[in-house]
C-alpha cells in the first residue's frame, strides 16, 4: 500500500485488507512523507496486526516511485498494490490465488469492479472488460489498447516473477504510467477476470483518477518532487518499442507489434516534434543561463 496523505479514508482501506479469507499475507505500507495523521494510523494498525510492515520516506518520491518500492520490498510469489481509499471484498485474496494457481497461462486475476463515492456509497457498476485470454501476446497487448479504460485491474493479484520482467511504474516522468506497466505485463501472460465484485475504487476530488484529462494534477501525483513529465510521448513509445523487445513472443510478433507503435508515432510526429523542440529550447536556456 503506497500512501500519500490518507488519512480521510486509510483505516476503512487497512480494515478491508486485514479481513481476508486467505489470512496469509504481507501488508507493506510505504508512507510517502504524509504531513497528516497517515502515520500514526499506520503505526496503530501495526502495532495489533503483526502481518503489517510500515515504512516511511524522508521526502515524496512521488506516487511512481512508491508504487515500485512496496514492491521492490515484497518478497512473496503473488503481489497487489493496495490505494489507501479503495475496499475490498474479504475473498479478493482467495479468489485470485485460486485462479493463478490452476492457470500457470496468467500472470494476472481480478475481480470485477464497483465504484464508489467519498462516503462508500455505491455511484455505478464499472465494466473494466480487460479478460484477456489470448494466446499470442501481440493479440493480448492489442485488445487491451481498445479496451482499457480505469486501470483497476492493478489492484488485483498478479505474479511477481510476471511483474519482475517489466519497467514497473518507471521514473514518473512520463504520463499514464499505470497504463504503460498493464500493456507490457500483457505481453507476459493472460489476464483473468473473475465473476464476481471484489473491488470497490473510491471517486472523490483528491483521487488521481477524478480527472484523467488534467495534466497538471498527473504530473504531480505520478512524478518525483520537482520533475515534470519530460518528451512525454517520445519516451512513451520507446519504452513500449523496448518492452516488445524484451518480451517472450516470436520475431513475428515483435514486427508486428513495432509497425504497431510506428503508425502511432506517425501520427503523433507533429506532438512529438514539438516537444523534442521545446525539450532543446529548454536545455539551451538552461545551459545560457
Amino acid at each position: 500500500m503506497p500512501v500519500y496523505n490518507g488519512e480521510p479514508y486509510l483505516s476503512d482501506a487497512i480494515a478491508s485488507i486485514l479481513c481476508q479469507t486467505m489470512a496469509d499475507f504481507e501488508l507493506i505500507i510505504s508512507d510517502n512523507s504524509s504531513t497528516d495523521g497517515t502515520e500514526d494510523i499506520c503505526r496503530r494498525f501495526a502495532r495489533e496486526d503483526g502481518r503489517i510492515r510500515y515504512t516511511r520516506n524522508t521526502e515524496n518520491i512521488g506516487a511512481a516511485g512508491n508504487y515500485n518500492k512496496v514492491f521492490d520490498l515484497a518478497g512473496g510469489r503473488y503481489f497487489r498494490w493496495a490505494n489507501a481509499d479503495d475496499l475490498f471484498e474479504p475473498q479478493l485474496h482467495e479468489k485470485c490465488i485460486d485462479v493463478l494457481e490452476n492457470n500457470p497461462s496468467a500472470v494476472l486475476a481480478y475481480g470485477k469492479t464497483k465504484l464508489i463515492d467519498d462516503a462508500g456509497r455505491v455511484l455505478r457498476n464499472y465494466e473494466d472488460n480487460l479478460d484477456l485470454r489470448q494466446e499470442r501476446a501481440s493479440d493480448r497487448f492489442l485488445d487491451f489498447f481498445q479496451r482499457v479504460g480505469l486501470t483497476n485491474v492493478i489492484y488485483g493479484l498478479m505474479r511477481s516473477d510476471a511483474m519482475r520482467k517489466t519497467n514497473l511504474f518507471g521514473d514518473g516522468t512520463i504520463p499514464a504510467v499505470d497504463t504503460r506497466f498493464m500493456a507490457e505485463l500483457t505481453l507476459q501472460g493472460q489476464f483473468v477476470e473473475i465473476p464476481q465484485v471484489l473491488f470497490y475504487r473510491r471517486i472523490h476530488d483528491a483521487s488521481s483518477s477524478a480527472d484523467r484529462a488534467d495534466s497538471e494534477k498527473q504530473q504531480n501525483f505520478w512524478k518525483p518532487k520537482g520533475f515534470g513529465f519530460q518528451l512525454p510521448k517520445s519516451r512513451l513509445y520507446l519504452s513500449y518499442l523496448k518492452s516488445i523487445w524484451k518480451a517472450p513472443m516470436s520475431f513475428w510478433e515483435k514486427l508486428r507489434l513495432f509497425l504497431l507503435i510506428g503508425k502511432w508515432t506517425l501520427r503523433q510526429s507533429p506532438n512529438i516534434a514539438l516537444e523534442i523542440l521545446e525539450y532543446c529550447k529548454g536545455k539551451l536556456f538552461t545551459r545560457n543561463i
